[in-house]
């Protein structure tokens, strides 16, 4: 019953991330569909999305990312996970593996959507976690505060359109939500 509903609700994702695809002109394309019996992995381009790249020589912009965007085992129970193929200069972002810390809580009604618009946020530098749980490059982090940095934040991007039959889930009640806030883990 479980993997039943996995599955429809990886389809739903895969059908909603077509729609997103539809209504938002070349800012997003899919590049393919991975599915395993531990992981469903979806390869996606996301462009006008500017971030910032370290090279050797230091760092410049790019504004196309190509990013895998996971369904672990156990999803929708556990956090979908995003991937950058090349690893982009901020504090959130895995700087070996290009795994991005999207969420400081999590609830099992965030859609692919939901993750696209965070995953345009940080990659933008629009949004940046600085508590030490969610910070991969400390250096990152430095280089943000200081004053003297020279490149002005946040980076642009083009937000993503949202289909018009998108209906996302419902949002829990205040009660509801402080009742799971109190859940130890």
């Amino acid at each position: 019953m479980i993997l039943q509903f996995r599955e429809r609700r990886i389809e739903n994702e895969w059908g909603l991330l077509e729609r997103i695809v539809a209504v938002n002109g070349g800012l997003v394309e899919t590049l393919g569909r991975h599915s395993a019996p531990e992981e469903n992995r979806f390869r996606l381009a996301l462009h006008e999305t500017e971030g910032i790249l370290r090279t050797v020589t230091g760092k410049r912009l790019v504004s196309s990312h190509i990013a895998g965007v996971c369904f672990t085992r156990f999803f929708p129970c556990t956090p979908i996970e995003v991937n950058l193929e090349t690893p982009i200069f901020h504090p959130n972002v895995d700087p070996k593996n290009g795994f991005v810390c999207l969420w400081r809580k999590f609830s099992a009604v965030e859609t692919v959507l939901e993750v696209l618009r965070r995953l345009q946020r940080i990659v933008t530098w629009s949004w940046v976690n600085l508590e030490i749980a969610h910070v991969l490059q400390p250096d990152a982090v430095h280089w943000y505060q200081d004053a003297e940095r020279k490149l002005a934040l946040p980076l642009s991007f083009r937000p993503l359109t949202c289909p018009k039959d998108y209906l996302p889930g419902p949002e829990p009640s205040d009660q509801v939500r402080r009742r799971l806030e109190r859940i130890p883990y």
